[in-house]
């Protein structure tokens, strides 16, 4: 019978790479690793390993089964989350993080809500580029947070759409790149290019550069001002630009044959300790839908 210790012991041999790796990360000698990899080779009747090479290599049933031992080990994660919670009282806390890029205004009707739903409960609010968001919420810093999507999000989290936010490549009316229609979009690397960072230097999808020159901030609010100021090009939510561009403050690159303005994926993350916490569930149902509008 496969247990949840061969599982392990495989998984985190592929991803640490060998079994002496998984046994310091498991905290186990290397022959514990290695004698729960042989029981589920036996139990499955398939060979898991190539071990002919210096470092194990999976084979294809290996591969086969590493998405459904994963599976199965979050599973088994959860049902001892949801074991550890039985009987606990609702923690009526709540921090909230936030990128700076989303429309804070959309969130005045969810807090009313839940202010009358828990007229106890105690509120906190961070506010952050979506890289720094989702290691606050990793790291259990922050209970919620509200990020641009991210390709993939670390493993201990969990993540829900709750719409999208527009946004436009603009640059200032007295930066060469306003003064004419550009023929391809690849003009844009002759350009310094402003783009959203992390206070702790995350790499995401979000802040990967088109220039070679680039200029960093943690906040689409300086972003903007940089902008405004010539300093380069960049892509910023459109709803906290609209009255610059009604102004002549900012104006939308004009190339011929690329339509820029795109929408950003939001999604509401959570850590998934926290998952059975009903008071976070109540939070999570009120925001649904929130952005797709």
């Amino acid at each position: 019978m496969l247990t949840i210790e061969q599982l392990l012991s495989f998984v985190t041999t592929v991803e640490t790479g060998s079994f002496s790796a998984a046994a310091r990360k498991l905290g186990k000698v290397q022959s514990a690793i290695s004698q729960h990899i042989i029981n589920l080779e036996i139990d499955t009747n398939q060979t898991l390993f190539d071990r002919s090479h210096r470092y194990p290599i999976l084979t294809h049933a290996g591969e086969q089964l590493l998405p459904q031992a994963k599976a199965v080990i979050a599973q088994h994660q959860r049902l001892n989350l949801q074991v550890q919670a039985l009987g606990q009282k609702t923690d009526l806390k709540l921090t909230l993080a936030i990128d700076e890029g989303i429309p804070y205004d959309k969130f005045t009707a969810l807090l009313k809500n839940l202010s009358e739903l828990y007229p106890q409960c105690e509120l906190e609010l961070l506010c952050a580029s979506s890289l720094d968001v989702i290691h606050l919420v990793d790291t259990k810093r922050a209970s919620l947070g509200i990020v641009f999507s991210e390709l993939t999000y670390p493993e201990a989290i969990d993540f829900e759409s709750l719409g999208a936010v527009q946004f436009e490549l603009l640059v200032s009316p007295n930066h060469p790149l306003a003064k004419e229609t550009s023929s391809h979009i690849d003009v844009l690397k002759l350009h310094r290019q402003l783009l959203i960072g992390s206070k702790e230097n995350h790499k995401g999808w979000f802040n990967t550069p088109h220039s070679p020159d680039v200029w960093h901030a943690d906040n689409y609010y300086m972003l903007f001002e940089l902008t405004k100021a010539g300093f380069g090009w960049a892509l910023l939510p459109l709803h906290l630009c609209k009255n610059a561009i009604k102004n002549n403050e900012l104006c939308k690159l004009k190339i011929d044959f690329e339509q820029l303005g795109w929408q950003a994926n939001v999604d509401v993350i959570q850590h998934k300790s926290r998952s059975e916490n009903e008071f976070n569930k109540q939070v999570r149902a009120l925001m649904r839908g929130l952005l797709s509008e």
